[in-house]
């Protein structure tokens, strides 16, 4: 797709985890109607020029407010509490909220899903890919002086990619990760009667891990929680708010 000129709008795509993060925020504050929706093409629009200078790393989502770009959803979230008031509030600078809400932005769901999950798997298909993807984006620099600073953002970006990709250290690195994170907030929710942060019935973090939980439960296996008791009584109770039926199945 080419840029679209219009002062509201979210660039994001249905598969990314975090574009679910933006699109349950807009829908918690009840303002999605108030922003065009565009999906991109990962891999053409998100390298695109017009995109790069917008969101360097080439990531989704980006919020575009009054024809303010704002990348990343933690942004974007901060950015919605000051402009669109308390109602509800995300408190999102708040550090019992931050300190979950960063523990799950930590994890690495790509390599989860499409990593090197065995030692000896395979990787030639996706070597051959990244090396693709990453000569065109060195072609993009050199047909884009003007934005090389910015191209080279997205590189790293890029070779950060590569190697969730292609390290099995990586893969159990990150399949740790999510087990541990997974009885931690078990613990926490029955510590917390229910809730991810003490006395503080719905915030940013929620918002997070929903959406999280819901990617992982769409992506990599639905029966995820199965031994999650708490865990799972919460998605449900999380699931059943008119928010998340706006922002998934509307």
């Amino acid at each position: 797709m080419s840029q679209v000129f219009s002062d509201n709008i979210l660039y994001y795509n249905p598969a990314s985890m975090f574009s679910n993060v933006a699109v349950l925020l807009l829908c918690e504050k009840g303002i999605q109607d108030q922003f065009e929706f565009k999906p991109l093409q990962m891999g053409i629009d998100n390298i695109a020029p017009w995109y790069i200078k917008l969101n360097p790393k080439g990531q989704v989502p980006t919020l575009i407010h009054l024809g303010k770009p704002i990348p990343d959803s933690l942004a974007i979230a901060r950015h919605l509490d000051a402009c669109f008031g308390p109602t509800p509030v995300f408190s999102a600078d708040d550090p019992n909220v931050l300190k979950v809400v960063e523990q799950w932005r930590q994890m690495r769901v790509l390599s989860l899903v499409a990593g090197k999950k065995t030692s000896t798997q395979d990787t030639t298909e996706t070597e051959a890919s990244l090396t693709q993807s990453r000569q065109q984006l060195l072609k993009s620099m050199e047909e884009e002086p003007t934005l090389k600073e910015k191209y080279l953002v997205r590189l790293d970006v890029h070779d950060d990619r590569a190697d969730l990709l292609l390290n099995h250290s990586t893969y159990l690195k990150h399949k740790a990760g999510l087990d541990s994170l997974f009885c931690d907030t078990e613990r926490t929710l029955k510590e917390n009667d229910g809730c991810l942060v003490r006395n503080h019935s719905h915030t940013l973090a929620d918002v997070y891990v929903t959406a999280i939980l819901y990617w992982l439960m769409s992506k990599l296996d639905k029966d995820i929680l199965k031994d999650k008791p708490a865990l799972k009584d919460y998605y449900l109770k999380q699931t059943a708010r008119p928010s998340f039926a706006k922002a998934f199945f509307n």
